[in-house]
């Protein structure tokens, strides 16, 4: 296997909209820290395979469509099957996508600043693409998490906690490495209007500290995980203590190395049809509760849930009742030792267990976030059903259509 990588700067020049949270009235007021892209290409045989990892909210179709067309104008030839774009879910990052109706329509993106990032990306992809790229091997290592993150809705439930770790060295020498693990970008809060990368930024950073080399923050299973319980502040004091312990339990509890034997990439992609009729007048009736419930609560992680759950409800009454039919598309990759599960949404917790328990690979991988990031909230059935669940109250979904789409995955590994 040969491997290359970039990492570039795609900070902002001047203020605009962050992506994330529905309190947020402007644009942010000044850079905290610095917003990364980091791409990998590697090349097994003749195939090539690109991941791009980027310190934003998400993505859409329109966006990689662009990416496609920019890489294209640089001599590049880059589609679903060997291309992956994902992001690091902070949703202090600066927003690089728009069009949504309701009552995000007026936060757009600065065209100037999306064209600046589409460049510097396409320029980083096709310099990885076309270097004299060395062998390397893989080796992967794991942790189990204590403590510090957990399901958002209850630190008690079964979550996945699992810290994926892939280090690419040329001999002996580490030249890149991709961190993978399933955890909110929301440790700092809409108060917190800085432009920042959030606790993967900083978990890149310090990582870098102790290898500098290109490291690729891959955003998991993490549609409800997060460090709600467990946090202190929303301030970035917060994120640098959860980001140093998490990475002291690494270096304490750390699984060895283990190398991976890659083949020749597989590619298979699918989809599952999600049919269902949609009733706007329960969303209706869940606006004007939680409306309620806003003029007397003073929690500050309350009041957020129940301002995202409000324009979640507007946005659902805007669209009015009807009979869906949406198509729910995935992608997966097979590179015998391992398998990389793409999905264009926020993935529950235990949902993505399913797959990673199904899958027959020495290694599987959800890589959550991905393009065209257009599926929203996905949990599995039992979650309707208990107690208060933020992703229920504004997911698109009724109960059973995740877990049926969980399945199709399952059925193509």
């Amino acid at each position: 296997m040969r491997f290359a990588a970039r990492e570039v700067d795609i900070t902002p020049q001047r203020p605009c909209w962050q992506g994330g949270y529905a309190q947020r009235t402007g644009h942010f007021g000044k850079v905290h820290d610095p917003i990364t892209a980091t791409v990998f290409v590697m090349t097994i045989g003749e195939s090539k395979t690109v991941w791009v990892s980027m310190d934003v909210v998400g993505t859409n179709q329109a966006f990689v469509d662009a990416l496609v067309e920019a890489a294209a104008r640089k001599g590049l030839a880059l589609n679903r099957r060997n291309l992956i774009v994902g992001s690091t879910h902070t949703h202090s990052g600066p927003l690089i996508t728009g069009g949504k109706d309701g009552p995000y329509a007026e936060r757009q993106p600065d065209p100037e600043y999306v064209e600046l990032v589409l460049d510097k990306v396409t320029t980083a992809i096709a310099e990885a693409w076309n270097e004299d790229a060395p062998e390397v091997t893989v080796k992967y290592s794991r942790t189990l998490i204590d403590g510090l993150y957990s399901n958002r809705n209850d630190k008690n439930k079964r979550a996945d906690k699992y810290v994926h770790r892939f280090g690419f060295f040329r001999g002996e020498e580490l030249v890149g490495m991709a961190f993978s693990m399933a955890h909110h970008c929301t440790i700092l809060g809409p108060n917190f209007t800085e432009c920042s990368g959030d606790l993967f930024g900083e978990l890149r950073r310090r990582i870098q500290a102790d290898h500098p080399v290109p490291v690729l923050m891959i955003q998991g299973n993490a549609g409800d995980m997060g460090n709600k319980q467990y946090r202190k502040s929303n301030l970035f004091d917060e994120v640098e203590y959860q980001a140093k312990n998490l990475l002291d339990q690494i270096e304490k509890k750390a699984e060895p190395w283990q190398e991976l034997e890659l083949a020749d990439c597989g590619f298979k992609e699918g989809a599952y049809k999600a049919v269902y009729d949609v009733d706007a007048t329960v969303f209706e009736q869940k606006k004007a509760d939680f409306e309620e419930k806003l003029k007397t609560e003073t929690d500050f992680d309350t009041v957020k849930l129940l301002v995202t759950g409000i324009r979640s409800y507007e946005r659902k009454i805007a669209v009015g009742s009807g009979h869906v039919e949406r198509e729910m598309p995935f992608r997966i990759y097979n590179w015998g030792d391992l398998q990389v599960v793409a999905v264009p949404g926020e993935l529950g917790s235990i949902l993505g267990l399913r797959i990673k328990g199904a899958s027959k690979a020495k290694v599987c991988l959800i890589y959550g976030y991905s393009d065209p990031q257009n599926l929203g909230y996905m949990v599995e059935r039992e979650a309707y059903d208990g107690p208060f669940c933020q992703e229920v109250n504004v997911t698109d979904y009724p109960a059973g259509i995740p877990d049926e789409y969980v399945q199709t995955i399952i059925d193509a590994l």
